[in-house]
């Protein structure tokens, strides 16, 4: 399926976005199981929030990993997905993930994400996340420390 103009991620089709594989630098994979398939014998839509969450995580469980010593109740929740579906996904078969921070706000940031058949530019679905940096002792949002905000920039340089 082609879209012409701008996806969920804002990024326009005439300049690289997440359907180019080349914009990702962090990378993941998933299997397909033979129970992602639904009646019509492609995976189901709902197996594609796993492979992005699976994305998400290990983007950024190494970074609060690495900040551990500084704080131990900083985590993150989902606040909202867009997925847009650009091809059929069908069993048997491995996706490659990509992942990268669109946006960093102040107690916030924007995930995009790719989903590509493995080895291959073929990308399947697409993915903008917003993500709460969250402390799980005061349940309520706050601003990553300092080092992880520093970690995400530097992903966002490329770096």
């Amino acid at each position: 399926m082609s879209q012409q103009g701008a996806d969920a991620s804002g990024d326009d089709d005439s300049q690289p976005g997440p359907r180019e594989r080349a914009t990702f630098k962090i990378w993941t994979s998933h299997t397909i199981r033979y129970n992602d398939q639904d009646t019509l014998g492609h995976v189901n839509n709902a197996v594609y929030s796993t492979f992005f969450e699976a994305g998400r995580t290990a983007f950024i469980k190494p970074m609060l990993d690495e900040i551990a010593d500084e704080t131990t109740t900083l985590d993150f929740v989902l606040a909202r997905i867009i997925i847009d579906f650009h091809q059929e996904l069908n069993y048997p078969g491995t996706v490659d993930i990509g992942t990268r921070v669109n946006r960093l706000g102040t107690k916030s940031m924007t995930i995009v994400n790719g989903v590509f058949k493995a080895g291959t530019d073929e990308c399947v679905a697409t993915c903008d996340a917003i993500l709460v940096f969250f402390d799980l002792d005061l349940r309520a949002s706050v601003a990553p420390p300092a080092r992880l905000r520093a970690m995400l920039e530097a992903s966002m340089r490329g770096e």
